[in-house]
């Protein structure tokens, strides 16, 4: 996960009168206005027993992408996972449900955590990132 951080300070600068230079007295300068930092949104990790949770409740309505290639996806799947390759998700994917809980998983974790960045800036909200397909504890369907 990448957490964008930005500080903005304001200092205030005072140029002193020949009179309060001269020892008289006068208002303090403002103190500097620190601005809250700002986080860029990014997808969540979900772990193995959240997802096997997940896709034993069909009310959940979970949508689960092997971003894999097709031959990956063949030779053995999470039970439920369709096959969406992460570099095909920005032409090919079209959930019109954009709040719908979407889980995605590849063989390491990197092509997962791009095909997460990838959705969530397509505008859908409800994005998690399994990581790698060895986190998966049960049988694999082939």
């Amino acid at each position: 996960m990448i957490i964008v951080a930005v500080t903005m300070m304001t200092l205030s600068c005072v140029a002193a009168s020949p009179d309060e230079s001269a020892g008289a007295t006068s208002a303090a300068a403002p103190a500097p206005a620190i601005a809250a930092p700002v986080m860029a949104a990014t997808p969540g990790r979900i772990g193995y027993a959240e997802l096997k949770a997940l896709l034993e409740a069909p009310e959940a309505g979970i949508l689960l992408l092997d971003v894999r290639t097709k031959e990956e996806f063949d030779s053995g799947r999470v039970p439920g996972a369709i096959l969406m390759p992460y570099d095909a998700i920005a032409t090919s994917f079209a959930e019109p449900d954009r709040s719908r809980r979407i889980v995605v998983y590849c063989r390491s974790g990197r092509r997962s955590a791009i095909a997460a960045d990838i959705l969530a800036g397509m505008g859908y909200a409800n994005v998690s990132d399994f990581g790698g397909v060895d986190g998966w504890k049960g049988a694999l369907e082939r």
